[in-house]
């Protein structure tokens, strides 16, 4: 058996061949076999090499300077790249030391991330108009409506798909000479859930305010107006229990029970809203003008838009057709042939009143083409309810119902309709067109987002990826396999039941720095991501990922 590490001397320059493992710095200088996966490495070398003590520094973190060795011979038969680097340099620059104290680390990249920063801001927004509202001589109940209103409408638009796209394509135009400082602090525009999430808070307890400061004037003028008492408070119930199913730890354990609450309670609330408007003008209205005082009520235009807002995306959705192709027992592909925008997510459903599941597009190779309606496709993985349905109902589509020739004598794959919204937005992996020089981290299914960004780049984008997977083969396919080796002929694939698990935030920070690399985007699940994700930033590596607020 070889070694993991092989060093050879070069004159005043030490090569470093790393077999296997495939971490190359540039196409040139690397070789694979595009039939075969980097598997033949034994995995107790794997996991020692980057999960124990110093071994995988020692061989990529002398120094920061790498550049390729073009003086080394080309192996077309070999699994391997090589380095060289400067012998003698210091290598701090690439210690895997973590850059901050642990309370720095906590505060700034778990407490005080982007996302709750937004929500923050929200909250000292709404805290200085709740100061003027208190400074007035009289608290007015339309005042405080208007105010509850208005965050909840601002919950709203910041989660249209228009905004959402609007946001993304503005960031996608900043050039590459802007300072690096602002295109990191631009890319974070992903976490926009924070306005909607510090919104709806904010809109809740402006709503509280109103429901109290209402029952206690009821109550000081004798006046007890059932109905509007009633409506109020159950809209407060409403709200608040559409805010407790949403919290962190509900909606992971219980995501289901989250959808269907946000849905259905949040049109509740809606019509709620409605019928106590209506109510608060019949009492407070002249006899002969409650039009006059419904039109000239902020709340009234606040609840239009809200209600256009709510309803216009569900008269815009559509079936699509999908043909599907089992990959494995765990995972299928859908091909269809529509058109749509590069880096878009799909949100695809097969009952749109109970669920939803966005999954990042990727246009199919041509190479890779073999019918004319393959032309798009999403992947699919085992990942929860209605998607191990979805692959069990594929896999028996397929089997009953095998490819037939169409009436222009084409062959025609087996067909799946699912509900799908016209509006696909784009994902977090769009915002690597912010940098010229990028190394995407994912896991399992995560390798279609990264398609989609590697098969899209600019031209004169870098982009290396790094795939951890159990048997990528087996469970995606040879041809999706093939499809990254096109796309990236230097990709860093690690087949996790051959090697074990690799340490991603050890892997990534040293190629972080081998690659010069401006950022890192870390796709996997909630776990993963957020370990991964945190475990860079606090080593110095501006690292994005997924939020996963929703």
């Amino acid at each position: 058996m070889h070694n993991f590490f092989e060093h050879q001397e070069q004159g005043n320059r030490q090569a470093i061949h790393v077999r296997d493992f495939m971490i190359p710095v540039a196409q040139a200088s690397f070789s694979l076999p595009k039939s075969t996966l980097p598997h033949h490495m034994d995995s107790k070398e794997f996991s020692s090499a980057c999960q124990d003590s110093n071994k995988l520094e020692k061989a990529l973190m002398r120094s920061g300077q790498f550049r390729v060795n073009t003086n080394l011979p080309h192996h077309s038969s070999g699994t391997y790249s090589s380095f060289a680097i400067r012998k003698g340099e210091d290598s701090s620059a690439l210690s895997i030391e973590k850059r901050y104290p642990s309370v720095v680390r906590y505060l700034r990249f778990t407490c005080l991330t982007v996302y709750r920063r937004l929500f923050t801001f929200i909250v000292f927004l709404n805290l200085i108009a709740l100061y003027i509202v208190l400074h007035q001589k009289t608290i007015r109940l339309d005042t405080l409506a208007t105010a509850a209103s208005t965050n909840i409408l601002v919950a709203i638009i910041v989660r249209q798909d228009f905004l959402i796209n609007g946001i993304f394509r503005l960031a996608w135009l900043v050039p590459w000479r802007v300072p690096l400082a602002v295109r990191r602090w631009i890319a974070k525009c992903y976490c926009y859930g924070g306005i909607h999430s510090g919104a709806s808070v904010t809109g809740t307890a402006w709503w509280i305010g109103y429901s109290i400061t209402l029952t206690i004037s009821m109550a000081k003028q004798g006046l007890y107006f059932l109905p509007l008492l009633m409506t109020t408070w159950t809209i407060l119930a409403t709200l608040a229990l559409v805010i407790v199913f949403a919290l962190p730890g509900f909606r992971k354990a219980h995501h289901n029970i989250f959808e269907f609450t946000h849905r259905f309670l949040g049109w509740a609330s809606i019509l709620l809203f409605w019928a106590q408007l209506l109510l608060v003008v019949n009492q407070t209205a002249p006899p002969a003008q409650p039009l006059k005082t419904l039109v000239y009520t902020p709340t009234f235009w606040n609840l239009t838009c809200i209600t256009v807002l709510v309803v216009h995306p569900w008269l815009t959705l559509r079936t699509w057709v999908f043909y599907p192709t089992v990959l494995s027992h765990h995972a299928i592909r859908l091909h269809f042939s529509q058109p749509v925008h590069k880096f878009s997510c799909l949100s695809i459903s097969s009952s749109p009143l109970k669920e939803w599941h966005p999954f990042a597009t990727f246009p199919t190779p041509p190479t890779h083409t073999q019918t004319s309606h393959r032309e798009t496709s999403l992947l699919i993985s085992d990942a929860g309810d209605w998607t191990h349905a979805l692959i069990r109902r594929a896999q028996t589509l397929t089997t009953r119902s095998p490819a037939h020739l169409s009436t222009h004598g084409a062959l025609q794959p087996p067909e799946l309709r699912l509900w799908v919204k016209r509006t696909p937005i784009p994902g977090v992996l769009s915002l690597t067109t912010l940098f010229p020089r990028v190394l995407l981290i994912t896991t399992g299914s995560g390798i279609g987002p990264c398609l989609s960004s590697l098969l899209a780049r600019p031209a004169a984008q870098f982009v290396r990826l790094v795939w951890s997977t159990r048997a990528p083969a087996a469970t995606y396919g040879a041809a999706l396999v093939a499809a990254v080796y096109d796309a990236d002929p230097g990709a860093l694939v690690v087949d996790s039941d051959a090697m074990g698990r690799p340490d991603l935030v050890r892997v990534g920070h040293a190629l972080f720095r081998a690659l010069r690399a401006e950022a890192v985007f870390v796709l996997s699940n909630e776990r993963v991501t957020r370990r991964v994700v945190c475990g860079l930033r606090g080593r110095g590596v501006p690292a994005m990922g997924p939020v996963f607020d929703s």
